[in-house]
């Protein structure tokens, strides 16, 4: 299997299916999961093509329980991920939600700045702008957080460009606040 980059600075053929990997860590918000994934299901159902195309990940392939206690079967690990792409990824989407400012996992870290070293989009949903933070991938670029989470997020990133706007996007990185 192929995949296709999906990189904001390149025009993609109109026929060309988007394919996006939905990162689930611990905790994450079903609402803003189910809110982005819904969307590109209709898109496809209403052109009748598949304009996108989604891969659930988490960190070991293994399922994620979500903060309201249901958990999501993936499709695979970040490592088999990266294999699969044979060079060429997708748009990578971390979907946080619940205590995502205390997730420090350094393995998931370093693999999301070798996806961007790689050219990857990588984008954060709802608390997911905490993980960026921490493993430095939004340092120089603008962003967004659920709207709970902005006065932590301001106090322990001061130094990182954060609005209360409902989405970023700032070249290959985009936030949403839910």
């Amino acid at each position: 299997m192929q995949l296709t980059v999906a990189a904001t600075n390149r025009p993609r053929p109109a026929d060309e299916t988007e394919v996006m990997a939905f990162l689930l860590v611990p905790d994450f918000s079903m609402m803003s999961f189910a809110s982005a994934v819904e969307p590109l299901r209709i898109a496809n159902r209403l052109s009748g093509r598949p304009l996108y195309r989604w891969l659930v990940v988490s960190k070991d392939g293994q399922p994620v329980k979500g903060s309201n206690g249901i958990s999501i079967q993936v499709d695979m690990g970040i490592d088999q991920l990266t294999a699969l792409g044979g060079g060429q990824l997708p748009t990578i989407v971390l979907v946080s939600g619940l205590y995502g400012e205390r997730y420090n996992d350094k393995e998931v870290f370093a693999w999301l700045r070798r996806m961007d070293r790689h050219g990857a989009t990588i984008g954060a949903l709802c608390t997911g702008a905490h993980i960026l933070a921490k493993a430095g991938l939004i340092t120089d670029h603008r962003c967004t957080i659920h709207w709970e989470n902005l006065p932590g997020f301001v106090e322990a990133f001061p130094d990182i460009d954060v609005a209360a706007d409902l989405y970023e996007i700032d070249r290959n990185r985009f936030t949403c606040s839910g």
